[in-house]
């Protein structure tokens, strides 16, 4: 049988063929969490709470008591804990309100508020996105509605019930003139930077992450325990947002998330020689996973909570190298077993 000549040709087009084909396999087996959630509807609501105090038509005694039955938690955890005043059930409720919306720097907030987050569609397109991810693994389980609200600086999500609370003001941005002039004693900058909305639907999905599922994942008292449940739950958050970057999720600096990555094998050894890995020494295990400029113990190059960081990067080896779906790394499974999979920084 004559065999026909090959020209160059066709050589070029049946490589860039077989280069597509394992391209498009590699690309498969590189994010088992990009799955196809575009045939998934998402039923959510957004309400404006701030919109609704600031913008009232109505008498202030109204307007409390319509809040009240509206928001319930949320609004009772406004008056109270984010305002210092009295509960909507009190005689003085109204009054305390009342003088809230008239107050000229509190409406000045609202109208950065409000110029900033006019248009809400971006996020709430964002966070529907993530939460089609949410029902692809958890069909049954119910989506949340948000409602936006002024927080008088003093929560950025507030997940409760069958709802997710978000602090506007608390992602006006760190270079928003208020945001700057807040007090440092108070508001240290490391929490100014992250005042920036590019962390909002991160910070989103991983409250309603950690109040769905941190207590079911919770196995153990001691530091490798505490670290891969929050591991955990930052791999969940991987599969709610498989294409956002880990800076974002994680709530850090590109520059902090790049040390944690460079220096992971020191990061591993400084745990292993510190002898903290199976301490269960309470003020030691929240010196790694507590917010803060930096870690304790770590250069003032790392972020805080780098405890958390390690836990992640340890669920994220023992799921690649096991290949465990979502729902199985749900499963009692001993923090040891999961360890056993760590590559302690060493990746190509």
């Amino acid at each position: 049988m004559i065999k026909p000549i090959q020209t160059y040709s066709n050589r070029l087009v049946n490589g860039l063929i077989a280069l597509s084909i394992l391209l498009t396999l590699f690309s498969c087996d590189s994010n088992p969490l990009d799955v196809d959630v575009s045939g998934i509807e998402i039923d959510m609501k957004v309400d404006r709470m701030e919109e609704e105090v600031f913008n009232t038509k109505k008498g202030f005694s109204q307007l409390n008591q319509e809040l009240w039955q509206k928001y319930g938690m949320l609004y009772e955890a406004f008056l109270i804990d984010m305002l210092g005043e009295v509960p909507p059930t009190n005689p003085h409720a109204a009054a305390s309100l009342e003088s809230f919306v008239n107050h000229p720097d509190m409406r000045a907030i609202y109208e950065d508020i409000e110029s900033k987050f006019a248009d809400f569609s971006v996020y709430e397109q964002k966070i529907e996105e993530s939460f089609k991810y949410y029902k692809y693994y958890f069909p049954d389980s119910l989506v949340p509605d948000l409602v936006t609200f002024y927080s008088n600086f003093n929560a950025n999500v507030f997940p409760y019930q069958d709802r997710i609370g978000i602090g506007l003001d608390m992602y006006l941005g760190s270079n928003h003139e208020l945001v700057k002039s807040l007090p440092s004693d108070i508001f240290p900058q490391y929490l100014k930077d992250k005042m920036d909305s590019k962390y909002l639907v991160a910070d989103v999905m991983k409250a309603w992450l950690m109040n769905r599922f941190f207590d079911h994942l919770h196995d153990g008292e001691d530091f490798l325990s505490s670290i891969i449940t929050l591991g955990k739950v930052m791999y969940l958050l991987d599969a709610m947002m498989p294409f956002e970057e880990d800076y974002v999720k994680f709530g850090c600096s590109k520059e902090q998330m790049e040390w944690c990555k460079f220096h992971e094998q020191n990061i591993w050894k400084t745990i292993v020689d510190e002898k903290v890995l199976y301490s269960k020494d309470k003020a030691v295990i929240l010196q790694y996973v507590s917010e803060g400029p930096f870690t304790k113990g770590m250069p003032h190059e790392s972020p805080g909570r780098v405890g958390v960081w390690l836990g992640w990067q340890i669920v994220r080896d023992y799921v690649e190298q096991n290949e465990v779906s979502v729902l199985e790394l749900l499963k009692p499974i001993g923090p040891k077993v999961i360890l056993k999979s760590y590559s302690q920084g060493d990746r190509d």
